[in-house]
């Protein structure tokens, strides 16, 4: 009675203690329940990964928030009401936290920021300020905002926390350094407050948390402390199961009895009922229990049994594959069960799996480590059997397919085994290249063992037969032959007949059939398949290298692939990688494959390098040097000095070799002749360019020139306008003779040696066009001279002199002065009558 007058008083002064109690009770009591509702099914729906280091928090999932819109909404609302009705209470700015976890709830970062930054200016009350901030920093963290959660830790690191806002602080910073892969500044946090956690199941998980991590780190003995604290307090099954699980794993133990004893708890794991879908969890463990002993066969078969369990988890499924292959991988390096065994990991693997990036690019790895294997045995075996007689290549299929048969039931076999968790040891095979290398229903290598294998097969089952093509269709014949009986005198002889006819005619020879067809008989499918192998070696020494980092089976690769292709395509490269290969360890065999690049590639850009390892550097100071003199030739050019710049551009072209700018000043040196000897040269400089370099934007524009150069008119041409009058221009002196009498090069030679003699101060030089190959007739012409009087003046004095040089005379011989323009009009096709261009000299040379 007197609580209810207590009441009634404060309601009727309207009091703040009055506005406390129903600020606190009625709205941010159920506001605050409402709440932690939410939270707790987020961290209930949430799955932890238990192979991992735990989530110190669980991800907001969506989904949760949108399931528990109605708590939040109401929620919200009673919170915004205790602000709104009771703005003298204490519980105002708590409220507004509410509002701000709420907001950070619903992704609403911007909103979230703004509620917590206010109450962090406007509060009275210094806990609720650091509340505010710590909440402040998780919204940051997922509104990744690295920068402002890194400012709000460094404040909130120099102000003096209460327990409670100090524990929330360290745990929000350890999830903040976990999300960013900072382990040791993670284990700091929660160490310092794994003691106070007031939450049991939170205290438990953190414990769990820094057994992970002492596990990872190697520091069994921590690890085990701290999986045995997290037991306290009755923590969630799955954490209780699985600290008990990991504490095997970390146990101390000095003899094989304690050995025993764990195996023996691993075996009450798995007979308790509770566990049974934790069992791929158990077998896992027991894999890595026995794998840390070095117990390899055990523990493959342990992760196999993990994988067979009924219902596994796929992610569990998927670990258990991946340290299958890691243990083909790493323990007995058999390759392509790895990849039979990452395939499966990645086909199951979720992809926010830590490291599954890089499990990834091992699968791919394998992957192409098996293709290029299977591409070698198969082509290989293909090009083998093709050399095999009929009668040996029928006798070797049929024991091919004995064997694959023989391989298929030996499969189904190991299936149910597996199937009843009894795994096979692994087989020791190989992942060199030899004979009966391959996966089940593969071909195998052809050899001699398995011709005579073939042949002896045959003899046994067919007797010793003549070699005959079609021999199954004359068995008929020879079983009546034989016998001397008709197929009707005696039945147990036509059921033989009939025998014979259902194997020929049966399943087996259908596939015998489909084999057959795969083998290569004309001379360019083997090249086909053996160009397919050279490069599947050369991908494989690679991978091996690369990819697997196995260099001596690298090497091994390289090497085999030389032998069997001697004349590959690869050859260089596969040369450069062995000496690479063994630089570091033999340095007598590395120089050896340096030779052999040397003398066989000569001209290759890893032959120079390798005489000259700073080839690269002193070719651009070349091509830098080349790049000034041709700017030089080019103003020569601009000016109109036609001949100084080919001088400059011959000059460059005698001492420069071996440079990229080279093709541009050869072909600047084509375009000078126009200018400087006559359209002929020209043409002729343009197509020999164009045959030099056969492709590229240079290519393309002498094409161009050429094409222009090429009459495009037709028909009859009226004589007294076929050669220009135009005399102002670069003229040649020409002497025509028959080469088939006199020796053009002996000629050209003296030529020049009258020139130098009489004529020492003139620019000349001698060029050569075949004028009519039919009569050997042909043009040695001296050029060039800039005016038509120069020209005549030489040809007055060599007129004289000709009769001193070595040349026959008959009737094709003469010599004469031409222009430019005329020399191109005179070797037009249908204009080589040279009788004509001879009268048109008479009327305007001297």
């Amino acid at each position: 009675m007197a609580i209810l007058i207590g009441l009634l008083m404060l309601s009727a002064c309207g009091g703040k203690g009055y506005q406390n109690m129903t600020a606190r009770y009625n709205g941010y009591f159920y506001a605050d329940l409402r709440l932690n509702e939410v939270l707790k099914a987020i961290d209930d729906g949430y799955q932890y990964n238990y192979n991992d280091i735990l989530k110190i928090y669980p991800e907001i999932d969506s989904g949760v928030i949108n399931g528990n819109k109605s708590k939040l909404e109401d929620a919200f609302k009673k919170a915004s009401q205790v602000i709104e009705w009771h703005k003298s209470s204490d519980w105002v700015d708590d409220s507004y936290l509410i509002i701000g976890k709420i907001r950070h709830l619903q992704a609403e970062f911007g909103l979230a920021v703004a509620t917590l930054q206010y109450i962090n200016q406007t509060s009275d009350n210094e806990d609720t300020k650091h509340a505010a901030l710590i909440t402040l920093m998780r919204t940051y963290m997922d509104a990744s905002d690295t920068s402002n959660v890194e400012e709000v830790i460094n404040y909130l690191d120099l102000q003096d926390l209460s327990e409670e806002n100090l524990i929330n602080y360290k745990i929000t910073s350890a999830f903040h350094h976990q999300r960013m892969g900072e382990v040791a500044e993670m284990t700091r946090d929660l160490t310092l407050v794994s003691d106070y956690v007031r939450n049991k199941n939170e205290r438990s998980r953190i414990n769990f948390i820094l057994g992970q991590i002492s596990q990872a780190e190697g520091r069994d003995n921590d690890a085990f402390n701290y999986y045995k604290a997290s037991l306290a307090g009755a923590p969630p099954y799955e954490l209780d199961f699985h600290a008990r699980l990991n504490m095997q794993q970390v146990s101390a133990f000095k003899n094989s009895s304690d050995i025993e004893k764990i195996r023996s708890v691993y075996a009450k794991l798995l007979k308790d009922g509770k566990n049974k879908e934790y069992r791929g969890k158990i077998y896992y463990e027991m894999g890595q229990f026995e794998k840390k002993q070095a117990n390899y066969d055990e523990a493959l078969g342990n992760y196999l049994k993990a994988v067979s369990v009924e219902e596994p988890s796929p992610r569990q499924k998927s670990l258990s594959y991946l340290r299958a292959g890691e243990l083909y991988y790493d323990i007995y390096e058999k390759f392509e069960l790895a990849s039979n065994y990452y395939d499966s990991t990645i086909s199951v693997m979720p992809k926010d799996e830590e490291g599954y990036d890089q499990i990834l690019k091992r699968q791919l790895v394998l992957s192409d480590f098996v293709k290029q294997l299977n591409i070698i045995r198969v082509n290989d075996s293909l090009l083998s059997l093709a050399e095999l007689s009929p009668v040996q290549l029928d006798a070797y299929l049929d024991i091919y397919l004995d064997e694959k048969e023989a391989e298929e039931k030996e499969a189904a076999r190991q299936e149910a085994r597996l199937n009843t968790g009894v795994a096979a040891p692994p087989a020791n095979n190989s992942n060199t290249f030899g004979a009966n290398a391959g996966a089940p229903g593969q071909w195998y290598f052809a050899n001699e063992t398995a011709m005579s294998q073939g042949e002896l097969q045959f003899q046994r089952q067919w007797g010793d037969r003549p070699l005959e093509d079609n021999w199954r269709r004359s068995i008929k014949e020879s079983i009546l032959n034989e016998s001397g009986v008709t197929e009707e005198d005696d039945p147990a002889l036509q059921a033989k007949i009939e025998e014979a006819k259902v194997e020929e005619t049966g399943a087996r020879q259908a596939e015998k059939d489909k084999l057959l067809a795969t083998v290569p008989t004309s001379p360019e499918a083997k090249a086909e398949l053996g160009l397919a192998s050279q490069e599947a070696y050369f991908k494989l020494g690679e991978i091996y290298r690369f990819g697997l980092e196995k260099v001596d089976l690298s090497s091994t690769t390289y090497q085999t692939l030389l032998e069997k292709y001697p004349d590959t395509e690869f050859r260089l490269d596969a040369l450069f990688a062995l000496y690479s290969i063994y630089l570091p360890t033999d340095i007598n065999r590395s120089d050896s494959y340096k030779n052999q690049i040397i003398q066989e590639f000569p001209d290759s850009l890893t032959a120079k390098l390798l005489i000259n390892p700073r080839y690269l550097e002193e070719k651009e100071a070349r091509d830098v040097r080349l790049q000034g003199i041709y700017a030089s030739a080019y103003k020569a050019y601009e000016n109109e000095e036609y001949f100084k710049a080919d001088q400059i551009i011959r000059g460059a072209l005698a001492s420069f070799k071996d440079v990229d700018f080279l093709p541009t000043v050869e072909y600047f040196g084509a375009i000078l002749k126009a200018h400087t000897e006559n359209l002929v040269s020209y043409k002729n400089a343009l197509q020999e360019f164009s045959e030099k370099y056969t492709e590229g934007p240079l290519h393309d524009e002498a094409i161009k020139r050429i094409e222009a150069l090429t009459p495009t008119k037709s028909g009859p041409v009226d004589d007294e306008f076929l050669y220009s009058e135009d005399f102002k221009q670069i003229h040649s002196v020409v002497l025509m003779f028959n080469y088939g009498l006199s020796d053009k090069d002996t000629l050209k030679t003296a030529i020049e040696d009258y020139n130098e003699k009489n004529f020492k101060d003139k620019k000349v030089f001698v060029g050569w066009s075949d004028l009519d190959p039919d009569r050997k007739v042909g043009l040695l012409f001296v050029s060039s001279f800039k005016t038509k009087e120069e020209a005549e003046a030489y040809h007055g004095r060599f007129k004289r002199d000709v009769s001193s040089l070595p040349v026959q005379i008959d009737p094709n011989f003469n010599n004469f002065v031409i222009s430019r323009d005329n020399f191109r009009i005179l070797f037009d096709a249908g204009k080589r009558d040279v009788s004509r261009y001879l009268e048109f000299a008479k009327r305007f040379y001297k």
